[in-house]
Parts: structure tokens; sequence; C-alpha cells
């Protein structure tokens, strides 16, 4: 049944549920029509017992109410009827009984009507009702029989009709069932055909929406949106594959290019050294984009932060502000540290201390001497916030929403940036988002920028 089509699961199991409603259903209409038939055999029976114990009562003398019953009672249309004296001599039977007593119910005879079940030899099975009256001649036991094989006969033909009706009452409704479970999946196939029809190469399809409010367009929709971010995960890969190929090729034209120089002719040391120190700047630079796209790909394939532990966030930012100083001082800017409140989180310090060397060497980086860089920090609904604000050449409101892009640059930004290759703030945005953090830049051309982190924490005592 696993290798089953949905439509043929669909069917057997309201097959299945179906056959057990219609055999409940059945049964209970039997039962009741059985009920039924044999209330009606009782009434006729204590109809019947009525007007035989009515036509004794007014009779004055027992040749008389013999002669009466005889008349009236001797060739019943559908009974057979028997007077008892108390001594259990038979004064009165109808004429088909012949030899023959009702008998059984008898003893059980009362002053109220008694049902019961009996076999009358030659006859067949009968239902009687009994019941002792007073009479002319006394107390006397009279008795009605009325034949069963009508009744079974009945009964046997209802649950023919039944048997014969219920197989092909679920035969009709499993192939109704079948119809519909088939009409609705058609929409089902139609969506396999497009996703079928759908590759990298043409995510620019979509399964069509037959119905937007029910269970089988918001699948559809759901799809669309899958495809949608795969089609934008696609997008974002190529392009990352054609900036890492023009970043890559770069450094390596120029060390291709270096090595065809100096080994065209005899060089002096001196030529030689200067060749030499090239190739290394240049390998400096294709190691250092090796390691940032190797941090990118691990923060995307979820193997970051590689450990967790506490952290002094504190301790980190202000530890990395002193250490960059240094360098903010030769190039004559001032640098403002307010101390920051004791904040700890959960996470990798080295990849933590990583993040604020990139934003603080950013922000010496893009400010011009004689400029000012302020760090400060303060909590907010639970997260240490770190803000790094500068006076520099700032960024374009148009390219804001792009600059944690891999490998964007805002050429007036950077132009001026020595070997840069755009990946900086991507690992920033990536590392800060893998602790549970975020981070945003804001500011314009000219009036300087603002970064500011947030991470998850507490405060530490």
């Amino acid at each position: 049944m696993r290798a089953w089509g949905i439509r043929w699961k669909l069917t057997i199991w309201y097959g299945v549920v179906l056959s057990l409603i219609l055999i409940a259903f059945d049964l209970g209409v039997y039962e009741m029509v059985r009920r039924h038939l044999s209330t009606r055999i009782d009434q006729e029976l204590r109809v019947e017992l009525h007007e035989l114990g009515q036509e004794i009562a007014i009779s004055q003398a027992q040749p008389d109410f013999l002669r009466e019953l005889e008349l009236r009672f001797g060739r019943h249309q559908n009974c057979e009827f028997e007077v008892h004296s108390p001594d259990g001599h038979s004064l009165f039977r109808s004429t088909r009984l012949g030899q023959e007593h009702i008998g059984g119910a008898v003893s059980q005879a009362s002053a109220t009507p008694a049902i019961a079940e009996t076999t009358i030899a030659g006859l067949g099975r009968f239902r009687t009702a009994s019941q002792t009256i007073d009479g002319a001649v006394g107390p006397l036991w009279i008795q009605v029989a009325a034949p069963l094989a009508p009744y079974l006969a009945e009964l046997r033909a209802f649950g023919v009709i039944l048997a014969a009706a219920g197989p092909l009452a679920l035969a009709t409704a499993l192939g109704g069932g079948y119809v519909l479970a088939r009409k609705a999946l058609t929409p089902v196939d139609r969506m396999a055909a497009a996703a079928r029809q759908i590759s990298a190469r043409r995510l620019d399809r979509r399964i069509e929406v037959p119905h937007a409010h029910d269970e089988l367009g918001r699948l559809a929709e759901t799809l669309n949106d899958m495809i949608d971010r795969l089609r934008d995960s696609f997008d974002e890969m190529r392009r990352f594959t054609a900036d890492a190929a023009h970043e890559l090729r770069t450094p390596l034209a120029v060390l291709q290019s270096e090595a065809e120089v100096a080994l065209r002719a005899s060089r002096t040391e001196e030529e030689y050294r200067r060749v030499l120190e090239s190739i290394l700047e240049e390998t400096v630079r294709l190691s250092r984009l090796a390691d940032q796209l190797l941090t990118l790909c691990r923060q995307d394939a979820g193997l970051a932060p590689a450990t967790v532990e506490p952290v002094r966030l504190d301790i980190l930012v202000h530890n990395v502000a002193e250490h960059l100083r240094v360098v903010a001082a030769e190039k004559g800017l001032a640098w403002e540290i307010t101390p920051l409140e004791p904040y700890g989180v959960a996470g990798d310090a080295a990849q933590l201390r990583q993040v604020f060397v990139n934003l603080f060497d950013n922000a010496i980086k893009y400010t011009p001497a004689g400029g000012r860089i302020a760090i400060a920090g303060a909590i907010r609904d639970g997260r240490m916030v770190i803000s790094v604000t500068d006076t520099g050449l700032g960024i374009p409101p148009e390219h804001l929403p792009h600059v944690f892009d891999r490998f964007y640059r805002v050429d007036k930004s950077r132009s001026r940036d020595p070997g840069g290759t755009g990946l900086g703030l991507a690992i920033c945005k990536a590392i800060v988002e893998s602790h549970g953090g975020g981070i945003t830049i804001g500011g314009n051309l000219g009036t300087g920028t603002r970064v500011c982190v947030s991470l998850p924490g507490q405060i530490s005592r």
C-alpha cells in the first residue's frame, strides 16, 4: 500500500470507513425492523386475545360461548385460538389445530397477557399470548397464537435487500470517492508537472496557484516562495563566485606578471628583491582573501561559532580599542572610549574580537586626519549595544542597504582603501547574527558613519 498513489489510498480508507458505517447502519436498521415486527405481532396478539376474552365474558352458558367461539374464531385468517378449563381440559381450539395444542404458554398464563414462542407440530413456529379470565363457567385459560413464518419471511426479505444494497452503495460511493479524489488532486498533478520544469537555469518559472485560500493554494504559494528564495540564493551565489573570481584574478595576474618580468632577463639583487616584495604583498592579500572566504563559508554552513564560552564583552571591546589606539594616534585621530558597563555574552571570543577589530579599523581607515572616533556602549532591552561613531567620509544613503553585501564597495568612501576585499562588513554581519545579535550602519556622505552592534547577554557582577 505504501507504493500506491494518494488517490487509491484515500479511496481505500474512505471505503473502509464507509463499510464500517454501512455495516453498523444495516445492523441498526435490521434490529429496528425486527423489533418493529415483533412489537406488531405482540400488539395483534393482545388485540385478538382481548376480543376472545370479551366474547367469553358476554356469554352466559357454556354451549352459547362455545358456539360463538366456533363461529367467530374457528377459522381465523391469521391466528389460532384455544380455551382451557382450570383442569387443563381443552374446551375450544381452532380448526387448523386439529388435535394439537398451542401448549407451552398455558402453564405461564396469568391475569395479564404473557407473550412466548412455541412450536406446533405440523404448523411451525408460533408466537403466543396467554391469559386467565373469568367466564360463565369459572376461570378459563385462553391462548392466541400467530404464525411467525410471514414475519420471518418479511424480515429475511428486508435482510436480503440490505445485504444487496450495502455493497451496491459501497461500490457507488467508492467510485464517486475515487472520481472526487482524482478531481481534487488534479491541481497537485499540475503543480508537480510545473515543478519538474523548474531547474537551476529556469528559476523564473512559477507554480500556478489554483485557489489562494485553500490548502493547495497555500501549498503552491509556499513552493513559489521557496523558489523565490532559491533564486535569490542562486543569484547571490553566482555574484559571490564572480566577485571572488574577480578578486582572485587581480593578485594572480600581478604574481604572474612579476614572475614573467623577472624571468625575461638577468636582474640585479635589488630588482629581484623588489619583485619578491611585490609577490609577497600579493600573496599576503591572497591569504587574507582566502581566510575571509573560508570564514564566510563556515558561517553559511552553520559551523560558527566554533566554541561557546562566557565572554566579558566590555573587557573584549576595551582591549581591542586600546590595541588600535596607537594606530589612530599615528593618523592624528581623536580616540574616545566611554567606559562600558560589565556585560557577559556566550560565544566565541576570537570571532567577536574579529568583529570589533574590523569595525574599529574601518573607522580609522575612512576618517581623515584630525577627525574623531567615539566608542560607547549601553544596555537596551536586555542587550548590550556597542556604537562606533566617526567623522570620516561617510556613506551615501542609497548605498547603506548594500554595505553588508559581499564584495560591495562604495567608490567614494573606499577609493582610498589599499587592498580591501569588500568582505569585512559581510563577515561582521555573519558573526554577529550567529551569536543571536544584530548590526546596523547609518550616516551620510561627508558627515561620518555610525555602526551599532547589539548582542544578547546579561550584566556581569
